[in-house]
């Protein structure tokens, strides 16, 4: 499961290794895109970012196609 992840300030994907799967930060904020298995891990990268004293701003579930080339149709 992904989910994308604002936060203010500044974060280095290193820092939550190795649920970053992308960062993006303006300066300001940051997003990033985590992957994650279960929601409980989630709440534990949610803690980590907490915990380096950046203040979550959003999160939000994204939907993942089925398999690798996205859901086939016929």
């Amino acid at each position: 499961m992904h989910a994308v992840v604002t936060v203010t300030g500044d974060v280095d994907e290193r820092d939550i290794w190795p649920y970053a799967a992308w960062c993006f930060t303006d300066g300001m904020s940051t997003t990033l895109t985590v992957q994650v298995h279960d929601s409980q891990e989630l709440v534990a990268v949610l803690g980590s970012l907490t915990a380096l004293g950046l203040e979550v701003t959003s999160s939000h579930l994204v939907d993942e196609p089925d398999g690798p080339a996205g859901p086939q149709t016929r």
